[in-house]
């Protein structure tokens, strides 16, 4: 079980800090823990569980004709 920053999640996902905590707000994005005093973590297997579901429903979609 691995801990992950909010910089680690960010480069794991190619999303900006701000548009983490936005989604996190939204519901749409796992919560993070808190860990020691301040700081908060994600369980890396809850951002890779995420990501699956991410992509399973990117290959769901049809794909387009591009011009």
């Amino acid at each position: 079980m691995n801990a992950l920053n909010i910089n680690q999640v960010a480069t794991k996902v190619a999303l900006g800090k701000s548009t983490i905590h936005r989604l996190v707000a939204k519901g749409e994005f796992p919560k993070p823990f808190p860990l020691v005093g301040n700081r908060v973590a994600w369980l890396d297997s809850d951002v890779d569980a995420w990501l699956e579901k991410r992509v399973e429903a990117a290959r769901q979609q049809p794909e387009t004709a591009e011009a």
